[in-house]
């Protein structure tokens, strides 16, 4: 058989004796389908942490515009005796 053979007839194509065009085939999407799976549950991981991570900036922005009004009154008042604070002790 010469080459020029090979290339008119297309027997570069053929797969090894005893597997089928049909076999190689699912083999080609089996091996691409399974890459695309992977790539996609990385992808989905990286979107699940990008979402908390956006999460967390907003809730750290809103709670950044608080606004502390000082300190309690009854924080600065002397604890008479008899208190329950001072019972609890």
């Amino acid at each position: 058989m010469k080459v020029r053979d090979i290339v008119e007839y297309s027997m570069q194509d053929e797969p090894s004796y005893g597997t089928s065009r049909a076999a190689v085939r699912k083999q080609g999407t089996d091996a691409s389908n399974a890459n695309r799976r992977a790539n996609n549950q990385a992808r989905n991981a990286n979107d699940e942490m990008n979402v908390k991570a956006q999460q967390q900036y907003h809730k750290d922005k809103r709670v950044a515009k608080r606004v502390a009004t000082g300190i309690p009154v009854r924080a600065m008042q002397p604890q008479t005796p008899g208190s329950p604070e001072e019972q609890q002790q």
